[in-house]
């Protein structure tokens, strides 16, 4: 690309979109670009010449901070650009968890099932019913809308300045606006209920666990086996069978989250900020980057109707019709529960030989244990 942009006549500005994580080594990145460790023609060189084996052995060397490949070519692809600055203006936008839009072009618009919003659909369905999360962590999410209007607005103040220098900005909210899932722990099921599904599989409850080991204990209980049960049915019935696919994707790819899931990074965005700045009124409108009035828990009904729109591609016409399955999901899922604790109940009598008024305590014990899960 950057080949392309030096034979192009009249070229007025590049913007490259990295990624705020591309330093990820560091708890706190500034809007600079950092020192590389390898040199990309060098890389390019390994790639070309060295066989799949030989490269996957020397990976863990090569990466040395990096978490993955990821983060270690968008830092090498940064130090490209800075290269590249003497000959035509470059700007690089570092977005972090690119979100759902907060305002354009509707509210909740995301055809993303990354991040949050993913989170949403299957907990709407009733499928993903756990996830592992630092509930007083900041996680830096950023709307999909501001990250545009910071890719537009950093190429027009690069053409318009024409900076010999390359400008970095962060497309992120850490610093300015800190999302905790704290902030929506007691709504997140509200948003479940209030919005729906007619397609889901069984009623919704999601809850939060602290760390991936209690989530892999517990998923084995509201995850595996509820999977396991209901693709045989859906096998008997003819049918194509995705939750154990579903839920064995999922666990796979914790090992490789978590430590993004359990790591706080702070991205000071004061570029940013100034960018605003110096837009004039009616482009700070049009093309705003400024999030102070970002408010999360309003942001986060937005997003299960988005969700619920464009990732279940589901009508908002049908909603009186899903609510009604809702609460014929909540009475099952009541049904259920008592029919399981009361198994447990005469199960337990029976093995202890003892009467079932004797052991009643079992079931509020029951519930204990399993309430931890």
């Amino acid at each position: 690309m950057l080949e392309l942009a030096s034979q192009c006549r009249n070229f007025n500005a590049f913007v490259h979109v990295s990624s705020a994580y591309v330093n990820s080594w560091r708890l706190q990145a500034d809007e600079i670009i950092y020192p590389v460790k390898e040199d990309p023609e060098r890389i390019i060189s390994l790639v070309e010449t060295l066989t799949e084996k030989e490269l996957d052995d020397m990976t863990p060397e090569l990466l040395g901070n990096h978490p993955n490949t990821y983060t270690f070519t968008k830092q090498m692809a940064e130090h490209e650009i800075q290269n590249m600055q003497a000959r035509f203006p470059c700007s690089i936008v570092r977005p972090s968890m690119i979100i759902g839009a907060w305002k354009e072009p509707n509210p909740g618009w995301t055809i993303s099932k990354n991040g949050p919003q993913g989170f949403l659909m299957g907990a709407a369905k009733g499928v993903i019913r756990r996830l592992p999360v630092g509930r007083e962590l900041i996680y830096d999410y950023i709307p999909v809308d501001i990250v545009v209007n910071q890719l537009i607005v950093a190429g027009y103040h690069a053409g318009f300045t024409q900076t010999k220098e390359v400008q970095v900005y962060h497309c992120t909210s850490s610093t300015r606006r800190p999302f905790r899932w704290s902030s929506v722990d007691d709504k997140i099921n509200m948003y479940l209920h209030k919005f729906p599904l007619k397609s889901a599989v069984w009623y919704p409850h999601l809850k939060f666990l602290p760390s991936v080991t209690w989530f892999r204990i517990s998923a084995i209980f509201v995850h595996i086996i509820p999977a396991l049960i209901l693709d045989t049915v859906t096998r008997i019935a003819g049918g194509r069978p995705i939750l154990m696919k579903l839920h064995r994707n999922v666990n796979n790819s914790l090992g490789r989250l978590e430590k993004f899931i359990f790591t706080e990074w702070s991205f000071p965005a004061d570029k940013t900020i100034q960018l605003q700045k110096w837009l004039l009124p009616e482009d700070q409108i049009n093309f705003n980057v400024e999030i102070k009035d970002l408010t999360w828990p309003e942001y986060f009904d937005s997003l299960a109707i988005g969700v619920r729109r464009y990732l279940n591609n589901e009508k908002m016409s049908n909603i009186q019709a899903a609510r009604g399955k809702d609460t014929m999901l909540m009475v099952l899922h009541l049904a259920l529960q008592a029919a399981i604790f009361s198994l447990i109940w005469y199960t337990f009598a029976c093995i202890v030989g003892t009467s079932m008024s004797k052991s009643m305590f079992i079931v509020p014990l029951s519930y204990f244990l399993f309430s931890l899960l």
